[in-house]
């Protein structure tokens, strides 16, 4: 192969690789989570709640959440149930609950408690369809998984 050939090639070449890297990255992008695959109908299961540099578990007992279209439920082994509307952003993340209910007494439930206190004061969400954080805020949230 001549000189001028050889630097064709190679500029081909590079041409070729860096428009498929591009467009690897753009099919990879996702700018909107899909809300409705990750919230409705699924049945999200506590594995934990974090306050700061505190972890509470659920100590193997099944607290679960599960949304609607017009609202979601949560309920707790002792009884509590929390029920309220809710709204996500899929492009921004912000995450709002209002409306809230109870039913059952939360005393001596503090996970429970917990989770009526960050579901009032939720910012955000993050997450997919196999795990969710509900955020009040970076160091205080809620964390499930899709069981």
């Amino acid at each position: 192969m001549t000189h001028k050939r050889m630097k064709t090639f190679a500029e081909t070449t590079k041409r070729i690789i860096f428009a498929t890297v591009l467009l690897l990255t753009i099919g990879a992008c996702t700018p909107d989570d899909n809300i409705g695959e990750i919230f409705i109908d699924r049945q999200w299961t506590l594995t934990y709640i974090r306050e700061g540099s505190v972890q509470y578990d659920n100590r193997g007992k099944k607290y679960s959440v599960q949304f609607t279209d017009d609202g979601f439920t949560a309920t707790s082994p002792s009884g509590v149930a929390i029920n309220g509307k809710w709204e996500a952003n899929g492009k921004t993340r912000r995450f709002h609950c209002w409306n809230l209910q109870t039913t059952g007494s939360l005393e001596g439930d503090t996970i429970a408690g917990k989770m009526l206190k960050i579901f009032t004061e939720a910012t955000s969400y993050s997450g997919d369809t196999n795990w969710l954080h509900i955020n009040k805020d970076k160091n205080t949230y809620m964390q499930f998984g899709n069981n």
